[in-house]
């Protein structure tokens, strides 16, 4: 198999592992706790680059097609929110590409937890500024009791970008310390 296919491979695998994911736990009514955030910034930093060292899109689409997938399988909905929700994810894969130039364990650490932060912030900030019949008031205290009650979901994003995080980045870490270097493309 060449470098490209194995590309191919694993952005096919992340997508279907950050749709499981996601479907499994709305079906749990554990909203918010998946991989599709993880898969982004794993895509950004393993699959941002080809052997070349030149910029690549397929890393681009992990997100987006999880997304765009599950949201047809759970529902679609509003889409100002939509793209808001998107673009947040989109965001994920140029912080992977930001944590693969500068690979260190506390710049993982901020990497993920700045995904979800950037999540919860942008999400929020877009339902309370653009959801059609908002139960929010377009005012500091309506801005502020959005984000409070979207407290609860950012709890389950934070648990899920850091558990999904570790299991795909631990885990191809692993792979490759036991995969001699001819054998591994990344």
């Amino acid at each position: 198999m060449n470098q490209r296919n194995d590309r191919s491979l694993l952005a096919g695998l992340l997508i279907l592992f950050a749709m499981a994911t996601r479907v499994a736990f709305n079906d749990l009514h554990f909203y918010n706790f998946n991989a599709v955030m993880a898969s982004g910034i794993f895509a950004g930093a393993y699959l941002g680059r080809n052997k070349e060292g030149k910029s690549s899109w397929i890393g681009i689409l992990v997100p987006l097609v999880a997304m765009l997938a599950t949201d047809l399988v759970i529902g679609l909905y509003d889409w100002k929110l939509m793209a808001a929700i998107y673009a947040s994810l989109l965001a994920s894969v140029f912080i992977g590409k930001y944590y693969a130039k500068h690979a260190t364990l506390l710049q993982y650490t901020g990497s993920v937890l700045g995904g979800s932060l950037l999540f919860f912030i942008v999400t929020n900030g877009a339902v309370w500024l653009l959801a059609e019949g908002s139960i929010y008031p377009k005012t500091i205290a309506g801005l502020l009791q959005c984000y409070t009650e979207g407290l609860p979901f950012y709890r389950n994003t934070l648990l899920g970008d850091i558990t999904w995080s570790t299991v795909l980045f631990g885990t191809y870490e692993l792979f490759r310390l036991r995969t001699p270097k001819t054998q591994l493309a990344s």
